[in-house]
């Protein structure tokens, strides 16, 4: 009777067993992990990418990887759509930009603050990166992957022509400005005022005439009546009306921009590390100084400024993820890797988000060298602050305020506007 009754508990046990792992427990066997990410192949990070997966791949062959190339700007939004039917992808590389810092609260993706420490990452992980994609609660959104910086590139050939130096003033790039148009050439400084580029420009500009904690104010809070603020509108029309820009820059996007930059007849841009690489580049790429954009008199800062951050790409898991947690964890560990990480800096200018990186120096793209050397002030981003409701706003305004004839009265006007229904 005893050997029945013992008999009987284990079969009940292998049974409830059997029913645990099909209600949630850890998946076994083959395991497929979806990725969503932009870099495709006309991207300089493909390469290098491709073969951190192909990698894994060979060293994981029970879990199947499945990368989508998605165009960058569409990711978000996908996401949030394929979250509401609970069909998102395990994985997504995205920007560490306005609605992100939502999904948490919302259950598009999950904290990962247990996931860094429990998976060793906290000590290799730089603190700067983690606190950008840290939201207002405390939780970190993803794991910060791809840094960047977002200098000025300067054409020295062009500015040489005319017996020219870098600028390091707004009034000696207005000056410059005079001089390149006399002599026949284009306005120095070419811009994709047609799209959210040039807005970055527009920011930087605007920037180098307010602190950092004014910046925070004005385009994270939607205070447009900060002096310093007000005399930064005021310095870009000032700048736009001197012809400062090439003609026509409210209708030119970023390829375009891109392209004329590299044809070696503008003398300025304002494109970051992710062109490094570009072949768009490579016939000026032996004339390019990188620099910050020139100061206004009176700027709280000590040389000219440029845009740096860690928010250019993270690596969100989703619900769908944490389902997968284990398969996950292998991947972005292995994603990780001081090894792993030094193929997207010697490739493709990458600024890598974690500590001793063994990078060639060798073989270290030269505008992304220069990048370590500049003489010139980084100033905050405003994709960790900026409220992700008023970008589409924000970048109607600024791509306005390309067009000759918008006022610096009228663009805080509608800056203002623009957040009145944040507050």
């Amino acid at each position: 009777m005893n050997k029945r009754i013992f008999s009987i508990t284990i079969a009940l046990l292998m049974v409830a067993s059997l029913l645990l792992s099909a209600c949630g427990g850890k998946p076994s066997g083959p395991v497929t992990v979806t990725i969503w990410h932009n870099w495709g192949p006309d991207d300089s990070k493909y390469t290098a990418f491709k073969s951190i997966l192909d990698d894994f791949r060979a060293a994981n062959p029970d879990i199947t990887l499945v990368d989508e190339v998605y165009v960058d700007a569409d990711i978000p939004l996908k996401l949030e759509t394929a979250a509401t039917a609970n069909q998102e992808p395990e994985l997504v590389l995205s920007g560490g930009l306005g609605n992100a810092f939502n999904w948490v609260e919302s259950g598009v993706v999950v904290a990962v603050n247990d996931y860094i420490t429990e998976w060793g990452l906290a000590d290799s992980l730089l603190p700067s990166a983690i606190t950008q994609y840290t939201a207002n609660d405390g939780s970190v959104i993803a794991f910060p992957l791809e840094g960047f910086t977002w200098p000025i590139w300067y054409n020295t050939k062009v500015l040489e022509s005319v017996g020219l130096g870098i600028p390091t003033t707004t009034d000696e790039l207005i000056a410059a400005a005079t001089a390149l148009r006399a002599a026949g050439k284009p306005g120095p400084l070419v811009a994709s005022g047609s799209d959210s580029m040039g807005g970055k420009l527009f920011e930087l500009i605007i920037q180098s005439a307010m602190t950092d904690a004014e910046a925070v104010a004005s385009i994270g809070g939607g205070d447009w009546t900060i002096p310093n603020a007000i005399k930064g509108v005021e310095l870009f029309v000032q700048l736009r009306d001197a012809g400062v820009f090439v003609d026509g820059v409210e209708g030119i996007d970023y390829g375009a921009a891109e392209a004329l930059f590299g044809t070696g007849t503008v003398a300025m841009c304002h494109y970051g590390a992710w062109a490094f690489a570009d072949v768009a580049m490579e016939p000026v790429a032996a004339d390019i100084q990188l620099g910050g954009f020139p100061l206004p008199a009176g700027s709280p800062h000590e040389s000219p400024v440029y845009f740096a951050a860690f928010s250019a790409k993270g690596i969100f898991i989703t619900p769908n993820g944490q389902a997968k947690i284990d398969a996950v964890e292998k991947l972005i560990k292995f994603i990780f890797q001081p090894e792993m990480i030094a193929r997207l800096v010697e490739s493709a200018g990458m600024s890598p988000s974690i500590k001793d990186v063994p990078v060639d120096k060798s073989k270290l793209n030269p505008l992304f060298a220069q990048t370590l050397t500049m003489d010139a002030t980084v100033v905050f981003i405003s994709d960790a602050y900026k409220p992700g409701a008023v970008w589409p706003d924000f970048d109607r305004v600024t791509q306005a305020a390309f067009a000759p004839g918008m006022t610096a009265e009228q663009i805080l006007a509608d800056m203002t506007a623009a957040y009145a229904a944040l507050k």
